[in-house]
């Protein structure tokens, strides 16, 4: 038997991201959590898994041809997990399209946009232009995702896939946190109960709280 995936992560919606994948796939794997205190600097040895110096990160002793293999960045993480599994991703190329246009709403609209303004609220300058604005994007990404939950049961249809599985822990932490919320957007309330049920979610969600 392979050794187990190491997960090297801070207490994050993205740890929480690729901890549920990991359980949704069922690939061995063990969490290895970093403890980092305000102020401190990043450890020569964590940049060089990461030059960015950010978390998640992974290591997998049985990667392509039997070679260990360090992925960094949460989406390239997920991918690379859905392919190795053969798991959360459609077989035809339009549903996997479908999937990543899901992701990167998740990636670059709610991860950022709303971590931002969280971050704004405890701004000690005046921000009202910056939050007005960040304010506006998350907003156009709830009104998308909660138009498309109308339609559909999960993201992308009838089954659980990948963009769910990345979607839902900034839904159901930072965008809970802010004013608001999801408040409104009954679809997503709706999916956001679903997704939250599932045991893996659970356990992931857990792995990385």
């Amino acid at each position: 038997m392979p050794a187990p995936i190491e997960l090297l992560h801070l207490p994050t919606s993205n740890a929480q991201k690729v901890a549920i994948v990991l359980e949704e796939t069922g690939l061995p794997y063990v969490a290895h959590r970093w403890v980092k205190k305000a102020g401190e600097a990043t450890p020569p040895e964590h940049l060089k898994l990461n030059p960015i110096g950010k978390y998640p990160v992974i290591v997998d002793p049985d990667g392509p041809g039997g070679e260990s293999i360090t992925i960094f960045e949460t989406s390239a993480i997920a991918l690379y997990l859905a392919e190795k599994s053969g798991r959360l991703l459609p077989a035809d190329l339009s549903g996997r399209v479908a999937v990543n246009q899901w992701i990167s709403v998740g990636a670059s609209i709610m991860t950022i946009m709303a971590a931002q303004w969280f971050t704004t609220k405890r701004a000690r300058t005046d921000q009202s232009e910056t939050t007005a604005w960040i304010v506006a994007d998350v907003a156009r990404g709830l009104g998308a995702i909660d138009q498309q939950l109308a339609q559909t049961t999960y993201l992308t249809g009838s089954d659980f896939t990948l963009a769910d599985a990345l979607v839902y822990p900034v839904m159901a932490t930072t965008v809970q946190r802010n004013p608001g919320g999801y408040t409104g957007h009954d679809n997503i309330a709706r999916w956001v109960t679903l997704v939250g049920a599932r045991p893996a979610v659970k356990r992931g969600m857990a792995v990385a709280e």
